[in-house]
């Protein structure tokens, strides 16, 4: 197993998978079956390639087919404007691909959900929040009337792929939910859905990765890929 090009939060070394500990909201999350354990421990025992399940996915696209793994950072928080937190991508990796290099932004789920939509986060009226999603549905270029019931979550996340890409003048960003929730029960997947279709780019089953949309020069996919926690996965080759 090799984390050498494994980083965490501002660019450290990973050495092992519990480096990530520091970085979560709680030591609780550093469990089991939960999504922060089983993220982590998916990448490194990847040794260097991208999971398994992520690289099924983007094989699905023949613009980023031969997808391989160049750097990866758990934990990377974004700047998104002046209003508020940065986002907190649980890995935000580049790979190179047919088409180029391209930005691949991973929010892991078991059965978590993506937090609340727009209008309950809205209704909390913290200072702001007005200029906050306004920013984000000008860089999405989504309905303003239309995102009250999306997932807040996802739009920040979205936002923050585009913006890495942008600064790192990379053309491509894919948003990618690595779910280790039972293939039977998908949670979160309907949220997720939604949200895609409100882009313009459907994702309808899990395993397939949805068309491009352009949003500031920058194209952007969707995409899930459905993992398996570390017990039920069979043992790299």
């Amino acid at each position: 197993m090799s984390g050498a090009c494994l980083f965490i939060g501002d660019g450290v070394p990973m050495v092992a998978a519990e480096d990530v500990i520091p970085f979560l909201g709680r030591p609780s999350h550093w469990t089991i079956g939960r999504s922060a354990y089983e993220t982590a421990h998916s990448w490194f025992d990847a040794a260097g390639r991208l999971p398994a399940a992520l690289a099924a996915l983007l094989a699905t696209d023949p613009a980023l087919a031969g997808a391989a793994l160049e750097r990866a950072t758990f934990e990377k928080q974004t700047r998104l404007d002046d209003f508020g937190r940065p986002s907190q991508t649980d890995v935000l990796a580049e790979i190179s691909t047919a088409s180029g290099p391209a930005i691949l932004a991973v929010e892991a789920k078991v059965d978590e959900t993506f937090g609340p939509t727009v209008d309950e986060w809205r209704a909390e009226g913290s200072a702001g929040k007005a200029g906050r999603l306004a920013g984000l549905v000008a860089r999405l270029g989504l309905d303003p009337h239309a995102v009250g019931p999306l997932r807040y979550q996802l739009l920040h996340r979205s936002a923050a792929a585009l913006i890495e890409a942008g600064a790192a003048g990379i053309g491509d960003a894919i948003l990618v939910v690595q779910s280790f929730s039972p293939p039977g029960l998908r949670a979160g997947f309907a949220d997720f859905r939604t949200f895609t279709e409100a882009m313009g780019v459907p994702v309808r089953e899990p395993g397939v990765l949805s068309g491009a949309v352009e949003r500031g020069g920058t194209r952007l996919r969707f995409g899930w890929a459905q993992d398996a926690i570390r017990s039920e996965r069979a043992a790299p080759a």
